[in-house]
């Protein structure tokens, strides 16, 4: 297959056509290109993925290997911040990391005074605070002579710029002062959809001429165990310690953490000043369901609609289509649901777009997986291959299909990434190699 003539624009409601310029991540493979396309090469272990069992908190739940970010990078990425500001937020540090390796990956430290930044966390501070709640109470069970008052006074003070720190405005404050970024701001949350959200909102900023520069930022912490707990409630949570996307025998998800960052500029000014960019963002599609909050709506085709509405925008034609990264939460619903809406498009087990998906490698990192197994996968391409999808072992019949078992050479030029969240929210993203 050659190399396409490059489209006259980008989209159809893309005035000035977008490209990643930058791309920096930490996820349970580690950070940087090397680490990734070094694991992601190779076939998916058959062997259950390590598991994380959080015993200094007392409730042992698994998830996958959860990342440490290197302390002199943070150290530097975070220089600019002072005492009021979430110095001590894990997602924040995650954000940080990812966003200091994506704009050197651009070398755009230079352009970065009045960029735009987008930013998205599902459940900015939680962590955070249920840690220090849990282990306040712990500490202080032999004060049961308090009065409700006394214990809640108590607790306000202790905790009180913990519960301040979930506000969202903070987040992206603290974000923006340590990149010394002064553009427009936003902060989305779509849930698991969010990182697509992040980015058609950063791209938009640039497609309509509002910036020359725009980062979007997603970041998921998972440290404490609350979030893995209250899936596993719902019955969501895998039972064998591993992510099965699209399997017969998938049980549930497990939880990762990690961030993502992407620098993303207008085409001419990229070319202009030599950046290195092989992808072009070209248009998506997103939605909104309005019915329950757990359970997708399987009577409505909202996720094919999504997908049709990517297709429409980027003009491409859904033969046209090399990759789907799909979501792949390894959930009995979420897996059926997500098969209807693209089989709808692409047929009954469809040869061509390959599919793959990156949850068995590195967790589920909800708000920022999206945005990270993006940029994995796009990663993966410019080095000649499309990864295989971990923890895809046993065809499930009723799905009508699966994604890839091994790393496959692709000269892919064209990829849809797929997601859907929590609450309703779809969404799908369409990117474009761009000639040599």
């Amino acid at each position: 297959m050659g190399e396409p003539e490059a489209p006259s624009t980008g989209g159809t409601h893309f005035p000035r056509r977008v490209v990643v310029t930058g791309l920096g991540w930490v996820s349970a493979l580690g950070s940087g290109r090397a680490r990734a396309l070094e694991a992601l090469s190779k076939a998916p272990s058959s062997k259950p993925a390590p598991v994380f069992d959080p015993h200094s908190e007392g409730l042992p739940v698994p998830a996958a290997p959860l990342y440490t970010a290197d302390e002199n990078s943070l150290r530097d990425a975070l220089a600019r911040l002072g005492p009021n500001d979430l110095v001590d937020d894990a997602e924040l540090h995650l954000a940080a990391a990812a966003a200091k390796m994506a704009i050197e990956d651009a070398g755009a430290q230079s352009l970065l005074g009045e960029a735009a930044l987008v930013l998205t966390y599902e459940a900015p501070g939680l962590d955070r605070i249920l840690r220090g709640l849990f282990h306040d109470f712990v500490s202080s069970e032999a004060k049961s002579g308090a009065t409700p008052e006394q214990i809640f006074e108590h607790l306000f003070n202790v905790h009180k710029d913990a519960a301040y720190g979930m506000h969202s405005f903070l987040h992206l404050h603290s974000l923006a002062k340590a990149l010394n970024i002064h553009g427009p701001t936003l902060f989305v949350n779509n849930a698991c959809a969010s990182g697509l959200y992040a980015l058609e909102a950063a791209a938009r900023s640039i497609s309509e001429g509002h910036v020359d520069v725009a980062m979007a930022v997603a970041a998921e912490s998972s440290r404490f165990p609350a979030k893995r707990l209250w899936f596993a409630e719902g019955g969501l949570y895998s039972t064998d310690g591993r992510i099965r996307p699209f399997d017969s025998n998938r049980s549930g998800l497990i939880l990762g953490e990690g961030g993502a960052a992407w620098v993303l500029e207008p085409l001419e000014a990229a070319m202009a000043r030599g950046a290195r960019a092989q992808w072009e963002y070209i248009g998506g599609g997103f939605n909104q369901e309005g019915w329950k909050v757990t359970i997708p709506n399987f009577s409505e085709p909202y996720y094919e609609q999504a997908i049709l509405k990517a297709l429409k925008t980027a003009q491409v034609a859904a033969e046209d289509v090399d990759v789907i990264v799909a979501h792949g939460a390894g959930t009995a619903l979420s897996d059926a649901y997500e098969a209807k809406g693209i089989t709808a498009v692409f047929g009954d087990w469809p040869k061509r777009p390959l599919i793959t998906c990156l949850k068995g490698w590195i967790g589920h990192t909800l708000g920022a997986s999206a945005a990270i197994e993006t940029a994995l996968v796009l990663t993966c391409l410019e080095a000649g291959f499309l990864p295989g999808a971990a923890g895809f072992e046993n065809s499930d019949p009723r799905l009508r299909m699966e994604p890839i078992r091994q790393p496959t050479p692709s000269a892919a030029r064209t990829v849809l990434k797929v997601s859907n969240g929590f609450a309703g929210f779809n969404a799908a993203s369409i990117f474009r190699r761009i000639p040599e």
